[in-house]
């Protein structure tokens, strides 16, 4: 006779396995978006400090382009960022509060994986904190030394911090002043910044999302099967 081996927290999900590739899928599609927009607001940059030095060069073709581009992209990033966002957290919140954890190398609550993300200051740390929680309470050991959740997690908040600059830059620009093309240039070269840091977000993401997605299947806290 065959019986299981009970435990107090939940079963993870049969779909989380597919769920966590869909995450990889949806941060590659991120890493293409925010390629795409680097390049175009590193054309923006020239376009603009071209214009600021030499007025005569203004073309209105140019900034007709400029607008469009900058709603198209804009759109597209905002869905595949709040795609990212929402799949991580499902992502991290089954993982973390499922039987493949050691309840005693968890350092936080399970509820943190979706509080962590939104709460003021505290979520300038506590998602890396999260994610490296399910990577370590997955594992019987301390598992294999790596900094790559910590490096994603820099890229993450530095890429947010950038994204303020250029948001603060861009609220600045006065088409009244003077010096409004060098203002557009600078918030399109904090674009650049932004973007290239997305970029390494979501390349680092991926790796993250795989290796915790093994520790996670391969965890030797799963129930197993127990003769009797």
């Amino acid at each position: 006779m065959t019986t299981t081996t009970q435990s107090s927290r939940p079963a993870l999900s049969s779909g989380w396995s597919t769920l966590s590739r869909a995450l990889v899928v949806v941060l590659g599609l991120a890493l293409l978006g925010n390629a795409v927009n680097a390049v175009f607001s590193s054309w923006a940059w020239r376009t603009f400090a071209g214009w600021a030095s030499d007025p005569a060069s203004i073309d209105q073709g140019r900034a007709t382009a400029y607008d469009a581009g900058t709603v198209v992209i804009g759109l597209v990033l905002v869905v595949l960022h709040i795609m990212v966002l929402v799949l991580m957290i499902i992502w991290l919140f089954q993982a973390h509060r499922s039987d493949r954890m050691d309840p005693a190398r968890l350092e936080h609550r399970s509820g943190w994986a979706i509080g962590g993300w939104f709460v003021p200051v505290l979520n300038l740390w506590r998602p890396y904190q999260m994610v490296e929680d399910v990577r370590l309470g997955g594992r019987s050991g301390s598992g294999p030394s790596t900094n790559v959740v910590l490096w994603w997690w820099i890229s993450v908040v530095g890429a947010s911090i950038a994204n303020r600059v250029t948001t603060v830059l861009l609220g600045g620009a006065d088409p009244a002043d003077p010096d409004y093309f060098s203002a557009l240039a600078n918030a399109n070269l904090s674009d650049v910044v932004a973007s290239a840091l997305w970029v390494a977000a979501a390349v680092l993401g991926i790796l993250v999302v795989k290796d915790v997605t093994e520790a996670v299947e391969q965890s030797p806290h799963a129930p197993a099967p127990a003769r009797t």
